[in-house]
């Protein structure tokens, strides 16, 4: 069983509703316990390779460890849009999203952490 991030506005073009992959839906945000025949379905299937380059999809293995109580640095600034982008998409914090979102001027990180607070106020993490 593994978990399976889907980030539609990062696909090309970008989406806000599911994804299908064959028999294989996915939801935006999480999709929690994905039997491995699917998740090896879902490696297999030819339009797979392009949306993990674009980072629309994120397969995490059952013993990766997630630490939600990871440090979060004070300033996004300091880091490129990519990896600017990575520490939003982990942050569980809407206080600290919103400190950052004050004080960032890039667009492209301004719309990540936008959709990433939308994304815990709508309850899809």
């Amino acid at each position: 069983m593994a978990t399976i991030i889907l980030r539609p506005e990062k696909s090309f073009p970008p989406r806000n509703g599911p994804v299908c992959f064959d028999t294989l839906t996915l939801r935006p945000g999480s999709n929690l316990n994905v039997s491995d025949e699917a998740t090896e379905q879902l490696r297999s299937h030819p339009d797979f390779p392009q949306y993990e380059r674009w980072g629309a999809i994120e397969i995490i293995s059952p013993k990766a460890e997630i630490n939600p109580n990871a440090p979060q640095p004070s300033e996004l600034s300091t880091m490129n849009v990519d990896e600017a982008e990575k520490v939003i998409e982990n942050c569980p914090d809407i206080a600290k999203l919103e400190t950052w979102l004050a004080s960032e001027s890039r667009v492209t990180v301004r719309r990540a952490i936008n959709r990433r607070i939308t994304a815990i106020k709508g309850g899809n993490e």
